[in-house]
């Protein structure tokens, strides 16, 4: 197989998709190369074994949480299918570490993802199980297996993980479970725990942006990642986050944003760590959006899917080999139709085109309990771009921008912002209620068609 990167390569990973020849890979020793020209050097080679195992069937499966506590009455997890391979007839059981059948379940035909569950008698016991997933693959007679190691933790539950059978068919339409009736949101908690340097099969956890798609967290200590795969790969997705790392020796503040685009591969992540190795000792905080931004050509007034939020921590310790720990936690809020508190509602802006925008350069939406939350994008130098709530109450406004934040008080509303050029809006009003914006755009091309407005706002309202 051979592949290719045009231009330059860009700092951190980049995904190389290789073409294969007329042969197929089969299991065994690999070795992969790579020459690039290096400034000041010339042509400079790098080269690397691989070993290729048994193939098995296409599906990987990651638990919302690897704590026992946290699957009582049933284990939810998300099924992905490798490259969006079809695969047909799937069945999941979780055996013990004997091999006896726990639970299991038919989740039918995949070809994205699926959020499913096993029904358990009651709360798992602490240990290690294994997930065997079968199906025929590309419409194969043969039935394919995956025998995937899962390890359950003990210690406290994090909470509601959802529910329900979403999944994403690639086209778009992939849901995040369904929520009780009258529901004002869909809330989902992932969470990936181990120690004692026992992370295989406790070392990944999976969630859902309905609508958008789904991901999963990473964190072993090689890997310590959150990763999303849009369902749909001829639309635009971005996932920006005010990031801080506290790794002991320093800390740092950062607006991140990871994007989907034309030329990107079919999935994107952002990285926990700093360095790479891993720093031994880490701690942090992500607090994000997932927002669609419909087709690549989309200059404005296409329907897009409500974004989800993100608030993600983690702490973890590989000072000491076979002894490393880690710990995560992230929870994921996404509107539902219901008005039930607590809720969550949205309003997003996209244009490109200063041509495009009027008509698309303002949105706005009731919130129930807390007013109407309008976000308006104007293009020009002179044009409006705020966040403005329609309501009596008194808020904390924090603008988080490059490696800055800062706050203020505003006393009675109604409330403005200025949204950033490249930044994030956090507000908290009195009530406790919030409101989280991504805010990218650009105005002072001097070709108005390469201007563009891209904002996605929730907010969301707590039980009162």
């Amino acid at each position: 197989a051979t592949g290719n990167v045009s231009g330059t390569l860009a700092r951190g990973r980049t995904a190389v998709a290789l073409r294969l020849g007329d042969r197929a890979i089969g299991a065994g020793r690999y070795r992969i190369v790579v020459r690039a020209t290096l400034n000041g050097c010339g042509r400079e080679r790098s080269a690397r074994t691989w070993r290729f195992g048994t193939p098995s069937l296409p599906v990987r499966a990651a638990p919302l949480s690897t704590i026992a506590a946290d699957n009582a009455g049933g284990l939810k997890l998300l099924l992905r299918s490798v490259g969006r391979t079809k695969v047909r007839a799937v069945k999941v059981r979780l055996l013990s570490a004997k091999g006896e059948t726990v639970a299991e379940i038919r989740a039918g035909a995949l070809d994205g993802n699926k959020l499913v569950e096993l029904p358990l008698a009651g709360t798992p016991a602490p240990g290690r199980y294994t997930l065997r997933v079968s199906g025929h693959a590309d419409d194969g007679q043969a039935v394919e297996v995956l025998d995937q190691p899962l390890t359950l933790g003990g210690g406290k539950g994090s909470g509601n993980n959802g529910n329900g059978n979403g999944n994403g068919n690639g086209n778009g339409n992939g849901n995040g479970g369904n929520p009780p009736a009258g529901a004002g949101l869909v809330e989902q908690r992932a969470v990936v725990d181990w120690s004692g340097g026992g992370w295989q099969g406790r070392d990944v956890a999976g969630y859902v942006a309905p609508g958008i798609g789904y991901g999963e967290i990473v964190c072993r200590p090689d890997a310590q990642w959150i990763r999303f795969y849009p369902n749909d790969l001829h639309r635009e997705v971005a996932m920006m986050n005010w990031t801080y790392k506290d790794w002991s020796q320093n800390a740092e503040k950062a607006i991140r944003e990871a994007i989907h685009g034309p030329f990107t591969g079919n999935d994107f992540r952002e990285g926990l760590n700093k360095f790479g190795p891993a720093e031994k000792q880490s701690t942090g905080e992500f607090t994000g959006i997932v927002s669609d931004r419909g087709p690549f050509d989309n200059v404005g007034g296409v329907a897009l899917a409500a974004p989800t939020s993100l608030r993600l921590t983690w702490q973890w310790d590989f000072t000491k080999r076979g002894d490393e720990r880690c710990h995560v936690e992230a929870t994921f809020v996404t509107q539902a139709a219901g008005d039930a508190a607590p809720l969550a509602r949205s309003a997003q802006v996209v244009w490109r085109g200063e041509a495009n925008a009027p008509g698309n350069a303002v949105a706005s939406t009731s919130v129930p309990g807390l007013g109407t939350m309008t976000v308006t994008c104007q293009p020009g130098a002179k044009g409006d771009r705020i966040l403005t709530l329609d309501t009596a109450l008194g808020a904390e406004v924090t603008t988080r921008e490059g490696s800055d934040d800062v706050s203020r008080q505003v006393p009675f509303g109604p409330v403005t912002a200025a949204l950033p050029n490249n930044g994030m809006l956090a507000v908290r009003l009195g009530s406790g209620a919030t409101v989280l914006v991504s805010s990218r755009w650009k105005a002072n091309d001097p070709d108005p068609a390469q201007n563009w407005c891209f904002i996605a706002a929730q907010a969301v309202v707590p039980v009162t």
